[in-house]
């Protein structure tokens, strides 16, 4: 996995706020527009707030998201990570509250009342610490990915296997060969013969190339 280089100037960037908190918006909107960012209050709709929902860029976007606030329908069961970096904003420090802001994907906390020289640390925080578990869960998700299909893999290994009297090592180079002259991930590869293969019995005729290539 390579590593995310990591952000420092947030100018360009957008802060939704969502806070009813007048001190705490005064505050954070006089210093984040010092350090470039344009700044956006954000209301919550009948359904709660949208964390990084429609019209929010990835990108671009950072909510500064309050815990005092009544968020009703935003929390869920599970700790999701949102679209875009979340700032939790922490007056009342009990757990439910805390737990709210965990929920919702916060990744930095900056505490009230806020102070303009904490803002930054927790704009750096809050958003590299996003993007790292972002590519995590990518990653984890492309595993995931591969380990569904690598049934097919062993179907093919097998199948070339019998159909030409190879151990399982011939028949594993002999399809990642084709795979890697087909310019495909070999799991990927491998659907694809299976695919073809839906309307045959053996491999030979599923594949011409496999068959090319065990010759």
């Amino acid at each position: 996995m390579s590593i995310a280089r990591l952000v420092q100037n947030f100018s360009q960037r957008r802060a939704l706020l969502a806070s009813r908190d007048t001190r705490a918006i005064e505050a954070l909107t006089g210093t984040l527009q010092k350090l470039g960012l344009g700044v956006e209050l954000m209301e919550a709709g009948e359904s709660g707030l949208d964390l990084g929902g429609a019209g929010a860029d990835p990108a671009r976007d950072i909510l500064f998201l309050d815990g005092d606030l009544n968020m009703g329908a935003t929390s869920s069961p599970e700790a999701v990570l949102p679209a875009i970096p979340v700032i939790g904003l922490v007056g009342v420090e009990a757990p439910s509250r805390l737990r709210t802001l965990v929920t919702a994907g916060a990744t930095a906390f900056l505490p009230k009342p806020i102070y303009g020289g904490s803002v930054y640390s927790a704009l750096y925080l809050g958003v590299n610490e996003h993007t790292r578990r972002a590519r995590l869960q990518a990653d984890v998700d492309e595993l995931e990915a591969r380990r569904r299909l690598r049934r097919h893999v062993i179907r093919a290994v097998v199948d070339l296997m019998a159909a030409r009297g190879i151990d399982d090592e011939a028949a594993y180079q002999i399809i990642r060969r084709e795979a890697m002259r087909e310019r495909l991930g070999l799991e990927t590869y491998c659907e694809r013969l299976a695919l073809q293969r839906a309307g045959s019995s053996h491999v030979d005729t599923a594949s011409p190339t496999l068959r090319a290539a065990a010759d």
